[in-house]
């Protein structure tokens, strides 16, 4: 059993972090060293517990939410120790109607954390009552004890990585992460059509209001632009007033153009007025800068015109 779990440990150092194929590794560990039907990790984020990643019969219910205040994982992070159920329809600790959605008759949770701090449980689960005994408990604490740092750091780095490729505050993609957005089409040889969008005014806005104004102008912005892309097309702020929506496999300037104008129309409806210019891949240019220039054009001679 060591052995096994010294292999899951070195199985973690070779992810480099990743926090979601951590997540993998330690739910596959679990179950499989426990026997059990299903294994899942319940991450704790404000009041509930969330299905981060399961395995075997718990993979279909990842993103699953449950109240922390009524179910056994929120009790086991709040007392910070192992809890065992052998059967779900009798014991009060459980959210009976939950268990009976995911398939668990018992269970055993053990509470994840880190230098104090609250990241959510590793749980194993059967179908059959009393499945598991105190050496499934034992297992789950030595494997939890084993990866629990390396979890800690996963969602740090990723934390960071986040932060890394989105504008602080808009939550959209920054330029960084755009361009290698269009970098990735380019090389994958595929249409697309890159928006370019100014705002009309945005200086007299923040010398008139102030700049609390302004912030509160291209967050709506931002929002207003995740509202209304498709989910494989790509919103970011490149600095200042100035924002750019990669429009992936659109394969027309006419289509493009459609959907420039809605951007522009969902804008007005927020009172937020806007210039915007079309680039096309490839007629347009065949690089990041060509691409963005030639819809950096487009935009000011549209704002010209006004």
């Amino acid at each position: 059993m060591l052995l096994a779990i010294i292999a899951v440990q070195q199985e973690i150092v070779e992810a480099d972090l990743a926090f979601d194929r951590v997540l993998e590794v330690v739910v596959q560990s679990a179950g499989r060293l426990t026997s059990a039907d299903a294994a899942a990790v319940e991450l704790h984020e404000d009041d509930e517990m969330v299905y981060r990643a399961g395995w075997g019969k718990a993979s279909d219910h990842v993103g699953l939410r449950l109240k922390a205040s009524t179910s056994l994982s929120g009790l086991c992070v709040m007392r910070d120790e192992t809890l065992r159920c052998d059967d779900c329809e009798t014991d009060p600790r459980v959210d009976r109607e939950a268990c009976r959605r995911v398939g668990a008759r018992s269970m055993v949770v053990t509470p994840l954390r880190y230098r104090g701090t609250p990241l959510g449980v590793l749980k194993v689960y059967s179908s059959q009552r009393a499945a598991f005994d105190e050496s499934s408990e034992g297992i789950l604490r030595l494997l939890i004890g084993i990866v629990a740092a390396s979890l800690h750091r996963a969602r740090e780095h990723e934390g960071l990585t986040l932060r890394a490729l989105h504008d602080p505050l808009t939550g959209l993609a920054n330029r960084s992460r755009l361009e290698g957005a269009i970098e990735d089409a380019i090389h994958a040889g595929r249409p697309f059509g890159v928006v370019f969008l100014d705002l009309d005014s945005f200086k007299r806005i923040n010398d008139e209001r102030g700049h609390a104004a302004g912030d509160f102008i291209l967050r709506v912005v931002g929002s207003t632009l995740t509202s209304s892309i498709r989910e494989r097309d790509l919103a970011a702020r490149l600095g200042g007033d100035e924002f750019v929506v990669l429009l992936d496999s659109v394969r027309s300037r006419e289509a493009a153009t459609e959907t420039m104008h809605r951007f522009q129309s969902r804008l007005r409806a927020e009172q937020i007025y806007a210039s915007a210019g079309i680039a096309m891949y490839p007629e347009d240019g065949a690089s990041v800068a060509a691409l963005l220039a030639h819809a950096d054009a487009a935009m000011y001679a549209d704002k010209q015109r006004e």
